[in-house]
């Protein structure tokens, strides 16, 4: 078995790029090559502005690469629990904000002719047990009479129709989502953005930031600087302490994958019915999906703190694959991978300014391979200041996380929590 991820065996079009050495300039400085800092760049240098994205690792080493691949329309929090902490009208810019995310993802690929596994096909909310299908529907009579959304549910019998799999009990269909391979996306999506003239270095930690006099921005790299007239921090789960406000405001929780050998398709196309990703009710939920070479790629919660651990939980992840699709019992695992999936306090993703000047995006709750692109763009008009009013997930203030040093310790205890709720409810 590989230690590797899928996307990582299969990518395509990644080039070198050089580490930054010694001190240089331009105009915005953006710290993170993932989907939101590689899209921040692309659209700022369409506009004609000097951008330089700093990278830690290689593109796509952080979650844009790591992933499950599934392009879903909604948020962490189901609509009705939106409406009920930010009212109706500021729930319906947010599932527009999740359908817009999609359409751009599905413009630049197809602009572009990018090779990326790009299916529109929607995705499927699996329900664990029958109790979530009753609130799978209360959700749908939301959707449709608030929202004008169409979902369509079905039960037990009508399971055929999407997954051959008992374990599960019906659930919701959506077809406005869909799935990719995530890192040839974020490969291409770096490749845009150096031919409109951006600059990427790799293997290239920003190590300090320090507002000069003259208002400029420096940021101190492993070895050598990089100094401009704005910044754009976009680490996400990855942020570490260079901004203290911002990775103070971020909860990172590990999610782990693995991916089969290349399956008869046959007997994948009877597993799963359509091009969907998949994801279920539980609060430690599975997500899966089959792949253009015909593998299941598959998904769930876990912290690989060691070996041990680490093995464990890939070991109860493959369980419950074959509890989901008991015929894959005799197939071979031949990837394994992990990463980080961040959180905010309140579940929705933060985009906006500080006073300091710095911009920022981050907090997408396992829903950034849809939100990530746009939210670069919208950072992109924050920089250029040609924002078109009020975005619902604004924030012009972080309130730091309580306890956040502590952040490990509670995330195990939810886990466990959760864990008994999926057991009893």
């Amino acid at each position: 078995m590989k230690q590797l991820s899928l996307w990582e065996a299969t990518e395509k079009g990644r080039k070198h790029r050089e580490k930054l050495v010694g001190d240089q300039t331009c105009e915005v400085v953006i710290v993170g090559g993932g989907f939101s800092g590689l899209s921040a760049a692309y659209h700022l240098q369409k506009q004609g502005y000097e951008t330089a994205v700093l990278e830690k690792g290689r593109i796509g080493s952080g979650a844009s690469g790591k992933n499950g691949g599934q392009i879903l329309t909604g948020y962490v929090l189901s609509m009705s629990k939106l409406i009920k902490k930010y009212g109706l009208p500021t729930a319906k810019q947010m599932l527009q904000l999740t359908l817009d995310s999609i359409d751009l993802i599905e413009e630049i690929v197809k602009k572009n002719n990018i090779s990326c596994g790009f299916h529109r096909e929607g995705h499927f909310q699996a329900a664990y047990k029958p109790a979530h299908v009753e609130w799978l529907k209360r959700e749908q009579d939301v959707l449709q009479r608030d929202f004008g959304y169409e979902v369509k549910i079905i039960g037990k019998q009508e399971m055929q129709q999407e997954l051959d799999s008992s374990f599960y009990t019906g659930g919701s269909i959506d077809d406005k989502s869909a799935i990719f391979h995530p890192l040839n996306y974020a490969l291409a999506l770096a490749n845009l953005a150096e031919e409109q003239g951006g600059i990427i270095y790799e293997e290239t930690e920003a190590l300090q930031l320090a507002r000069r006099p003259d208002g400029k921005i420096k940021v101190t790299t492993t070895e050598g600087s990089l100094t401009a007239d704005q910044i754009v921090l976009v680490t996400n789960a990855y942020s570490d302490d260079l901004h203290p406000a911002i990775s103070r405001s971020v909860i990172p929780v590990e999610s782990i994958m693995i991916a089969t050998e290349p399956l008869p398709p046959d007997l994948l196309k009877r597993l799963i019915k359509k091009n969907r990703g998949i994801y279920d009710t539980k609060n430690l939920l599975y997500y899966f999906r089959k792949t253009d070479d015909h593998r299941l790629a598959f998904g769930g919660s876990g912290r690989t703190a060691g070996r041990r651990e680490a093995k464990q939980l890939f070991s109860q992840l493959h369980d419950g694959m074959i509890r989901v699709f008991p015929d894959l019992k005799e197939c071979r695992i031949e990837y394994q991978w992990s990463g980080k999936v961040a959180f905010t306090k309140e579940k929705v993703p933060y985009i906006g300014q500080l006073d300091d000047g710095t911009h920022f995006a981050f907090g997408y709750a396992g829903h950034g391979a849809a939100m990530s692109t746009l939210m670069g763009k919208l950072i992109a008009a924050n920089v250029m200041k040609t924002g078109e009013g009020k975005n619902p997930l604004e924030k012009t203030a972080l309130t730091p996380i309580p306890f956040y040093h502590q952040h490990a310790k509670a995330v195990s205890v939810m886990k466990h929590y959760y864990r008994l709720l999926d057991k009893l409810f």
